[in-house]
């Protein structure tokens, strides 16, 4: 079964802003879940070309980290970064592509 374009919207969505598993949205939506890892593919190039709309603003759009930036100083809005670690899964040892992701830095 594939999915229609606003499916395949919904599920990039709701991917990026929840952190749902593509494997409990391909559940949810009847497909596997490599159908809906291809839509995450296809449509967040799609939205980060668009960029974010900015709240009672129309005409004010977001497309790069600069255009964030220099919002925040026009609107006089104090920024903040959040620098919690996060797991990412990484080859097993001995496998190709595991200097990579592996500084030594953590033991």
């Amino acid at each position: 079964m594939k999915l229609v374009f606003t499916d395949r919207l919904l599920v990039t969505l709701i991917c990026l802003r929840h952190q749902l598993p593509r494997t409990a949205l391909a559940e949810l939506y009847g497909v596997d879940r490599s159908t809906v890892s291809a839509a995450v593919r296809e449509i967040r190039p799609l939205l980060a070309a668009r960029g974010f709309a900015v709240p009672d603003r129309p005409g004010i759009r977001i497309r790069t980290l600069e255009d964030l930036f220099a919002q925040a100083v026009a609107e006089n809005i104090e920024l903040r970064v959040d620098g919690t670690e996060t797991q990412v899964r990484r080859p097993q040892a001995h496998r190709p592509g595991r200097k990579t992701f592996v500084s030594g830095k953590k033991k």
